[in-house]
């Protein structure tokens, strides 16, 4: 069984009960619930219409530490890039979902590395391993060793982007952080 898009510390207990019961069981956390908050939500912004919605500092802050101890397994972006019509619209009326491809390791080092709960191995185990692994690709998420396919990423980690949306490769600019 997998759970998409755990978004509540309640969520979290669930998981490690089961997971202490022996249940076959793997879950998926997006950036958006790993960073924002609920705060979010007052001005009423489409932008920050998500499903299941955003919720409260604490819950975000269960999620972070559920991923660094391995209770939920994986980053998965969501990304729902709808068009501008569809989210800068009344807040009911808005399509649920957030840009995230495109910032999702900046999201997870904000979150998880900066603050030290996972070091760049973590990160690489719950962007790349993880989600090979759950989803059955063998030839993804492999060791950087000899006779290993080589699908990697390289990157600066003292690198800095202001994301605007503008420049993003997304048919959307709908980012929060542009907001």
């Amino acid at each position: 069984m997998h759970i998409c898009h755990a978004s509540t510390a309640g969520t979290v207990e669930i998981l490690k009960w089961a997971k202490k019961q022996g249940i076959s069981i793997t879950a998926e956390v997006t950036p958006h619930h790993l960073l924002l908050d609920d705060g979010r939500l007052a001005g009423y912004d489409g932008v920050n219409r998500v499903n299941p919605p955003l919720r409260e500092a604490a819950d975000a802050s269960a999620l972070r530490q559920a991923l660094a101890e391995g209770i939920i397994d994986c980053v998965a972006t969501d990304h729902a890039p709808h068009a501008e019509h569809e989210k800068c619209v009344e807040f009911a009326a808005a399509r649920p979902g957030m840009l995230g491809l495109q910032t999702a390791l900046s999201v997870v080092v904000q979150t998880m590395v900066q603050p030290g709960l996972l070091n760049w191995r973590g990160v690489a185990r719950v962007m790349s391993e993880n989600p090979a692994r759950i989803v059955g690709l063998p030839d993804h998420g492999r060791p950087l060793q000899v006779g290993e396919p080589a699908n990697l990423t390289v990157v600066d980690p003292e690198a800095t982007w202001t994301v605007t949306g503008s420049e993003l490769a997304s048919r959307s600019a709908n980012t929060p952080t542009n907001r």
